[in-house]
């Protein structure tokens, strides 16, 4: 599954934080991809999401309030 990040062009930004649970999603801020992961769990408001830990990452909270972009 990690490997098609590298060939991923279809995403777009979506300001729906909700019922993102198992999707591959980017986290940006600025234009800048800030991170590349799943979601492994959401707020049940939609204000913040957190992606799962992998080989490189630690598990992260993202706080929609604070100005970062989701991309599906």
């Amino acid at each position: 599954m990690f490997e098609q990040w590298n060939t991923v062009t279809h995403l777009r930004p979506t300001a729906d934080w909700q019922s993102r649970v198992g999707d591959v999603v980017e986290i940006r801020s600025n234009v800048r991809v800030i991170r590349r992961g799943i979601v492994e769990e959401e707020m049940p408001d939609g204000s913040g999401l957190w992606l799962a830990a992998d080989a490189t990452e630690h598990r992260q909270y993202f706080d929609k309030d604070l100005g970062y972009e989701l991309w599906v």
